[in-house]
């Protein structure tokens, strides 16, 4: 490795996610996020963003929206739903110290069912284990203490957005998914507790391909493209899209929420920014380990280590080190 390779691996950030959420932003004025605005050219809110995503789906003013997705996705499972209320998205423990939950959206329908809303932008191991206790507190809290009648206990539905391919759907090009409780026989055992997963990653992969008349189809388009989508498309589409569309300016925003969405995309923006750093270290740290086990076996097959320097570009100082290295 020369010098100047070691200096950039000097000058690197260290990897994990150090400046996203940890790292305090000074607060931005009025003028500063008119600037960002304008210099980032946001004319949309991105709805997959934290903000655009809780601010479009998850408030009493867009809940006309939430209903129409709903009723798209999983509507023919559980029946029409015609209204919802949205409940405190933080769940505290049911004991003193136990982990509090914070879902994306919270909501209950006509019919008392709960429903979750969730957007994933970043991988996040164990993220199924995690609808699973978001699902298991949206029960238990519905039960009142005392209570030995389970003929009332609600019935939850998760539907997750993710922007990851998951490991579990791995190698089937699907991209909506249903999953409900089976018996041994391959059949439905239950409906009353299903997790809806849809993945992003292979929709775009096949977006040429399919059918925007599809409400589900025109849906994911709304939410990932919203800036591509063409008035002749909205013009022959249900009118709910073309409010939806215009839902998502920018302009709506009172100065408070232009605040909390420019800050919620630069936060986003670190996140990416730092994850692809850590991606680059990964696969420097790969290239370095491949190349010491190189070394180590031509070491091994007798080579000199001047000869074993010159085919791998490296000093014979270094190759000498790396053959005392343990």
């Amino acid at each position: 490795m020369d010098k100047n390779q070691k200096d950039k691996k000097a000058e690197r950030p260290a990897t994990g996610l150090e400046k996203s959420t940890g790292r305090a932003r000074p607060d931005l004025t009025k003028q500063d996020v008119e600037t960002i605005i304008s210099e980032k050219g946001l004319v949309f809110i991105d709805p997959l963003s934290d903000f655009g995503f809780k601010r479009l789906l998850g408030t009493d003013r867009c809940k006309k929206f939430t209903i129409h997705l709903l009723n798209t996705f999983i509507g023919q499972d559980i029946g029409t739903i015609t209204d919802i209320g949205f409940i405190n998205s933080e769940q505290v423990g049911f004991l003193p110290g136990r982990k509090k939950v914070r879902l994306d959206i919270h909501c209950k329908t006509q019919d008392e069912d709960h429903v979750i809303i969730e957007m994933q932008r970043e991988r996040q191991q164990h993220f199924v284990n995690r609808l699973r206790v978001y699902s298991s507190h949206s029960t238990v809290s519905s039960v009142a203490i005392g209570d030995t009648v389970y003929a009332s206990v609600p019935k939850v539905y998760s539907l997750s957005f993710m922007e990851m391919n998951m490991a579990e759907f791995k190698g089937r090009s699907k991209f909506f998914w249903k999953v409900f409780q089976k018996d041994d026989d391959n059949k439905i055992f239950s409906k009353e507790n299903v997790l809806y997963f849809v993945e992003l990653c292979k929709f775009a992969a096949q977006l040429e391909t399919l059918d925007l008349t599809d409400e589900k189809n025109l849906w994911l388009f709304m939410l990932t493209h919203v800036t591509d989508v063409s008035e002749e498309l909205l013009e022959r589409s249900d009118p709910i899209f073309q409010c939806f569309h215009r839902e998502c300016l920018v302009s709506n925003l009172n100065d408070m929420e232009k605040k909390e969405y420019v800050t919620s995309v630069l936060e986003y923006d670190d996140v990416r920014e730092s994850m692809m750093c850590e991606r680059e270290v990964g696969r420097e740290q790969g290239r370095e380990e491949k190349t010491r086990l190189l070394v180590r076996n031509m070491l091994a097959e007798g080579l000199d280590p001047a000869m074993v320097a010159k085919i791998t570009e490296l000093t014979e100082g270094e190759v000498l080190a790396m053959r005392e290295e343990r």
